[in-house]
């Protein structure tokens, strides 16, 4: 098995672990979610979805939708074990659910909205509809949206995807709002709730964990992975950098991992940015340094006003690299920069570099897939052999992970 097959058993572990517990989201969308805002509409459950002759089919279809999405997320989705996480003692990562609760000072995981917000489609209970139920965990209103108005007529001919959005469909086609979706689980986990015992995860990247779920869905123009990569890690840097904020005024490993986050996400931002945006690029550089300073001197008002001035640009940023359109030249100035980076990466620590690998290997995904391209024995054994060197954080060594991004990069044709 490579390095790079384990690593993504490492991630689905990772994404069942994200919904072990969360915290209401606290970012607005960048693209105010206005629809959602003026009506409330009723969400109305898998099974609203899953009947034969509509996503239930057992005889997909070649293209997409392929009508068998429903049986796709039942038996291989990991969101659809999320509300179930919370009653079972006997997780591989370990984790107890009734121990975090018991620290949480509340009754039970599966009825507290601190972790339905995570496990569940947590709305109220009028807008849930007849074949609601909350113990299917993160289902397709969780992704997709309130169904009531679009379930039945989106299968009309004529019908549009902007029809759909226009009556209470989150509309997932557009990254930046993906991005969010995803963020919202996936990298803001409060200090609460660390402290009570759920993991902290210090690793998120939208195209590698979106490459690791059973895919429903198919983006449109051989880029997409580089588009995808580059609006999530914008975003996970912003919320890094605001999770960083908020636990300004705390101490150890909740302020320190916090930091983890925005260097490893920081860094690869970097890159990014001297490519599309050198003056970004700057900016970023100068904050991330300046956050690292500030946490070595403990200084909580410079973390504070820092962290809001990092997550503040990167605000204002995600929206203009979502609307970006890469292409072959730029994804191969990025691997070819990341692969270059591997000395900066590997001196941030494991977190940039695995950033970093994650990175590179979505990329030279997209790349090697796109016409004209193939994909390459030497590039995929020296993506193998750096992923290799994250296996074990404590055991990370820069100087190694340094010499395979480079030996990557000269693969790269």
């Amino acid at each position: 098995m490579s390095h790079r097959v384990a690593w993504g058993a490492v991630v689905a572990i990772v994404i069942l672990a994200a919904v072990i517990g969360g915290k209401a989201p606290t970012s607005a969308p960048l693209v105010p979610d206005l629809v959602h805002a003026q009506a409330n509409y009723k969400y109305t459950g898998a099974a609203s979805c899953g009947s034969s002759s509509c996503h239930g089919s057992t005889k997909p279809k070649a293209d997409f939708p392929k009508l068998n999405e429903n049986i796709v997320w039942q038996q291989k989705d990991k969101h659809a074990k999320a509300y179930a996480t919370l009653t079972n003692e006997k997780l591989k990562s370990g984790v107890s659910p009734s121990k975090i609760a018991q620290n949480l000072k509340i009754a039970k995981a599966e009825t507290s909205s601190k972790c339905l917000v995570c496990h569940a489609v947590d709305v109220k209970p009028e807008l849930r509809g007849p074949k609601f139920d909350i113990s299917e965990g993160v289902h397709c209103d969780g992704c997709h949206g309130p169904a009531e108005k679009w379930l039945e007529p989106h299968a009309e001919k004529g019908w549009t995807h902007e029809k759909s959005v226009a009556v209470g469909m989150y509309d997932t086609k557009s990254m930046l709002l993906r991005g969010e979706k995803c963020v919202s689980c996936h990298l803001a986990i409060d200090h609460e709730m660390v402290a009570a015992g759920h993991p902290d995860l210090l690793a998120f990247e939208l195209d590698t964990f979106s490459a690791q779920m059973p895919s429903h869905w198919r983006d449109k123009g051989p880029f997409a992975p580089t588009k995808a990569w580059a609006t999530g890690q914008v975003i996970s840097l912003r919320e890094a950098a605001k999770q960083l904020g908020d636990r300004a005024n705390a101490s150890g490993p909740l302020v320190t991992d916090a930091l983890s986050k925005v260097q490893g996400h920081g860094a690869v931002v970097k890159v990014l940015f001297g490519v599309v945006d050198p003056a970004v690029q700057k900016s970023v550089e100068t904050d991330v340094a300046t956050l690292t300073d500030a946490v070595s001197k403990g200084d909580k008002a410079k973390i504070a006003a820092t962290s809001k001035s990092l997550a503040t640009a990167m605000n204002g940023q995600a929206a203009k690299v979502a609307a970006r359109d890469f292409d072959a030249a730029a994804t191969k100035k990025l691997l070819g920069d990341l692969a270059a980076s591997g000395d900066a990466l590997g001196a941030v620590g494991p977190r940039a570099a695995e950033q970093g690998a994650m990175a590179m290997d979505r990329l030279y995904s997209a790349y090697s897939k796109s016409p004209g391209q193939k994909a390459d024995k030497a590039a995929g054994d020296a993506l193998d052999k750096m992923f290799g060197t994250l296996d074990d954080p404590k055991k990370f060594d820069a100087k190694t992970f340094s010499g395979a991004a480079k030996t990557f990069g000269d693969t790269v044709k």
